[in-house]
């Protein structure tokens, strides 16, 4: 590793050339703008010459003119509606600009994109997209073919702001890049102009960004003090996820990401650049390691050479606190700019220091950041020294931007003829090193999974095929119908990272977020991959659209659904609420064929048949029939009152059961703080769901400190866009004391208590279920990110599963929840607590009668580990198994009449692990049986 003073040495050798602009000539400042600029920057040193002034034109409407300040002007934010009023209006009055609109947020926002380039690259937008997107197949486009694209094209630089609605730095930053961009005369603008085009998406999120800005002017403005600011941010930025919007690269379930797609469907850009605030003053991204092998080698070459090129330029201009490297890993690629890594392009990002506000404020920042370290050569001012504003921050954000669009102008053709590359490369890894394709068997025990796994594919630009014969290869004979990836295609190391099994190293430092990602685990599906090159010569057929199997049904009148795992049984049960249906307890025989436990039995009830059928063409299930009522145990099944507590002081994990109950149509009603507290719970729902939440258990009754209330978020005319999904008088003061008085009357009652990952605390350490101790752990925060004193429980537990599919078995395999799994089967599992067996009591003074009672297994329904000794690890890694396995994963403890299913991981996490979801379903479904007083 280097000495940092080399370092220095190396980088004051290696100035470069864009150094020479350093005076606004031959540009002309608008008028007032290098006075108002100064005097919003804290200190000279964070303002860099190329952005200490707004380059004047008299035609082109400036940030300054439209909004009457600069961008980052102190207390003062641009919603979504202004952006794009400018935006449209830069658009209107530059040949150099054009305005496209790539989608829209849940709540009906426009999603907007900006295209940049000089009047030639506006003129010819067209033919270089077509350019990029000929350039990512090298099956189409042969060597010299890319040559000749490469010379007459230009790469395609995407920027993205506001993903995460409190970090309100970066629309500001991307709008006044845009008009520098466009109107500028300085030589390196123009040859940013004339070598790439811009792409600015400046407001991904507009729904939290519309939030955020009023939630500043609400609560935040005129306030300047960091030690007394109440709550920085709204509780929902989206319509489901908070910070979790940036966990959803392979998924796609936001608008916001799927815009992102949209746009690099449509350009194929060769640079994804995400913009974040967490960390002083800004860091670009490159993780620690461990890296991902299925990234190609020059993605992460191309990424580390712009990002000490930034680090090298910002220092030079005399900024301080401007890093790379040592931020989170590079193995995990979820997030919005891991869009481009998983398709052959560059995925970037910064992190600078944002207030969470734009008062300007003396910040604290993390002292591990002041340090003078070989990637970081002129650290940041010790915490608490400096006052930062919105306007220093975007000073850091689009000098660094520029740096890097002047780089990448200054190698142009390099980066484009390595983005061919890089899909040739996996194409022919694809040809040369196996596996040579994966085959998805038809059959499996839930066909809509098999068909929701194979549309997940294909919306990343994975190619899948269909076996139009028997399939035969070395690896087996798979019937007609399985589905294919052959892995000769451009994204092929893209489809070798989703489907088969992550091992991050033991040695390894901290991860940043997921071990695991492997769709196959995730699905519960079984995926073969084939070292066979005969799998190219099969007789297959592209699949061009999202398979919709569907099922069948008999005449009936008696109906009877076979378990196998289905997903889709708690739709069903639902579309089927004003019908009778009973679960076999049992598995039995029903002409010749073989049901099992969990099976569903429909007796005859007038509209049954047509209902059935509806539900079966569907859901893809297959329902049989016969004459009369198979005589097995079984129990009634009435689908429930359902209703899902959402705290408001962590709206984030929840919103993805929310999500995922809205995408499979489950009638639920939203549980806010204030319902617990008001009580008459069992008189409004037969089961309450609480999702996991990153709460402490004093957070999860407190909740946001009254301190800070009254907090209204309800719609008014001057914060339109509060009160959705749900609204509040005053968000503080969590369920209190009274509310989990409430959750505890709401169980003794007869209800069913549904508890999630970390939201198990709350039952089993508030005690509304006893016998139980916690024995190490915490909440699952990572340690990157300022996040280290709020990790440390997470962090220091006996056993760590950071996000890793392990291995568990059903200690009670005919509980309900066992319905459609084998004995034994794996899960999804974070870094949740580790909980102890039950015991008949614990410890209630110190004596020797006193002390803990003896264990009592009958509440155990499922335990981490392998009861025959399978390898704990299915994907990921763990650290100190040995101390997980044994232990509950799912309890199921009774209080009064009623229970509390207590899942030790979360089955809703992040609509990923959908092979765990039935679990839930399960319950669910039976909660009937379950709080019964006898099965």
């Amino acid at each position: 590793m280097p000495d940092y003073k080399t370092l220095l040495l190396i980088l004051a050798a290696l100035l470069p050339r864009a150094l020479a602009a350093q005076s606004p000539a031959p540009d002309t400042p608008e008028p007032g703008s290098v006075e108002e600029i100064a005097h919003a920057t804290t200190e000279t040193r964070f303002l860099s010459p190329w952005v200490s002034y707004l380059p004047a034109s008299s035609q082109v409407v400036s940030p300054r003119a439209f909004l009457h300040r600069i961008p980052g002007a102190p207390g003062e934010l641009v919603n979504s509606a202004t952006t794009y009023a400018y935006c449209r209006a830069l658009a209107a009055s530059s040949p150099r600009v054009r305005l496209f609109t790539i989608g829209r947020s849940e709540e009906g926002r426009d999603i907007v994109l900006l295209a940049i380039a000089d009047e030639q690259g506006i003129r010819d937008l067209e033919r270089l997209k077509a350019a990029t997107a000929a350039l990512s197949d090298p099956r189409k486009t042969d060597a010299a073919a890319a040559d000749q694209l490469v010379a007459s094209g230009r790469p395609i630089y995407y920027f993205n702001a506001a993903l995460h609605s409190d970090e309100t730095g970066s629309t500001e930053s991307v709008l006044e890049l845009a008009y520098r961009l466009a109107v500028s005369e300085q030589p390196m603008i123009r040859r940013i102009r004339e070598q790439l085009v811009v792409l600015i998406n400046p407001v991904s999120n507009p729904d939290g960004r519309d939030k955020q800005v009023e939630w500043f002017y609400r609560y935040l403005k005129g306030r300047t003090d960091m030690a007394t600011l109440p709550r920085q941010a709204p509780p929902y930025w989206s319509k489901y996820a908070f910070v979790d919007i940036n966990r959803d690269a392979h998924q796609q379930v936001h608008e916001t990401t799927r815009a992102v797609f949209h746009m690099l469907w449509e350009w194929h850009p060769q640079v994804i650049h995400d913009l974040h605030e967490s960390v002083a003053l800004l860091m670009t991204w490159n993780g620690t390691g461990p890296v991902n092998e299925h990234v190609d080698p020059l993605s992460y070459a191309e990424r580390l050479e712009l990002s000490f090129h930034e680090v090298q330029v910002l220092t030079s201009l005399g900024m301080p606190g401007v890093w790379t490297w040592n931020f989170g890993d590079d193995f995990a690629h979820l997030y919005l700019d891991s869009i481009a890594l998983n398709h052959n392009a560059d995925g970037r990002g910064y992190e600078t220091f944002g207030n969470g506000t734009a008062e300007t404020l003396v910040p604290r920042q993390p002292s591990q950041e002041t340090t003078v370290e070989w990637y970081r050569p002129s650290p940041a001012p010790p915490q608490g020294s400096f006052t930062w504003s919105a306007r220093d921050n975007v000073n850091y954000n689009e000098t660094a931007m520029l740096a890097a669009l002047d780089a990448t102008a200054q190698q142009a053709k390099g980066l484009l003829h390595n983005y061919y590359l890089k899909g040739l490369h996996s194409y022919q890894r694809g040809l040369t090193q196996p596996p040579f394709g994966f085959v998805i068997p038809d059959g499996q025990g839930d066909p809509a999974r098999v068909a929701a796994l194979v549309a997940r594919l294909l919306s990343e630009g994975i190619e899948v095929q269909r076996a139009q014969s028997v399939l035969t290869i070395k690896e087996g004979t798979f019937v007609a119908g399985s589905y294919v990836v052959r892995l000769d295609q451009p994204y092929r190391d893209y489809a070798v990272d989703l489907l088969t099994p992550q091992d991050f190293p033991k040695d390894a430092g901290e991860a940043y977020d997921d071990v695991s990602w492997e769709l196959p685990a995730h699905y519960h599906l079984t995926v073969v991959a084939s070292a066979d090159p005969a799998i190219r010569a099969a007789n297959l057929a592209a699949v061009t659209e999202p398979p919709h199997p569907r099922g069948n049904a008999g005449a009936g009148p008696v109906f009877v659904l076979n378990d196998t795992g289905q997903e889709g049984l708690l739709e069903a049960r639902y579309r089927l609420a004003r019908f009778k249906l009973a679960v076999a307890e049992r598995a039995f025989t029903l002409d010749g064929s073989e049901f099992r436990p969990g099976s569903w039995i429909l007796p005859p009830q007038a509209g049954l048949a047509d209902a059935v059928h509806g539900i079966a063409a569907s859901l893809a299930l297959d329902f049989a029939s016969t004459a009369a009522v198979p005589a097995v145990a079984q129990h009634e099944a009435p689908p429930p009152r359902l209703g899902l507590w959402v705290p408001w002081a962590d709206t984030d994990t929840i919103g993805w059961a929310r999500y995922t109950l809205d995408q499979r149509h489950i009638p639920y009603v939203y549980v806010r703080d204030e319902d617990i507290r008001a009580g008459k719970l069992a008189g409004k729902f037969d089961v309450l769901l609480y999702g996991h939440v990153d709460l402490e258990l004093a957070e999860q009754i407190q909740g946001i400190p009254k301190a800070w209330g009254p907090m209204a978020f309800t719609k008014t005319k001057a914060t339109p866009s509060f009160g959705t999904p749900a609204a509040s008088e005053d968000i503080t003061g969590g369920i209190g004391g009274s509310g989990f008085a409430e959750l505890q009357r709401f169980v003794d009652s007869g209800g069913l208590l549904i508890t999630l990952g970390s939201g198990s605390m709350l039952a089993l350490e508030g005690g509304i279920v006893r016998g139980v101790r916690r024995e190490s752990g915490g909440v699952p925060r990572s340690l990157q990110g300022g996040g280290t004193a709020a990790a440390a429980a997470a962090q220091a537990s006996v056993a760590r599963t950071p996000g890793a599919h392990v291995r568990v078995t059903f200690t009670h395999p005919e509980h309900p929840i066992a319905y459609g799994y084998d004995v034994r089967t794996w899960v999804f599992r974070q870094n949740f607590p580790v909980y102890s067996t039950p015991r008949r009591w614990l410890r209630m003074a110190y004596c020797t009668t006193c002390l803990d009672g003896p264990v009592d297994t009958s509440g155990v329904v499922l335990e981490w580990g392998d009861d025959k000794g399978a390898p704990f690890v299915v994907s990921g890694q763990t650290w100190g198994e040995e101390n997980l396995i044994g232990h509950p994963a799912i309890l199921d403890l009774s209080s009064g009449k009623g229970h509390v299913i207590a899942f030790n991981f979360n089955p809703l996490h992040r609509d990923l692990n959908r092979g765990d979801q039935r679990m839930l379903w399960n319950a669910i479904i039976n909660w009937r049986a379950i709080v019964a007083p006898a099965r």
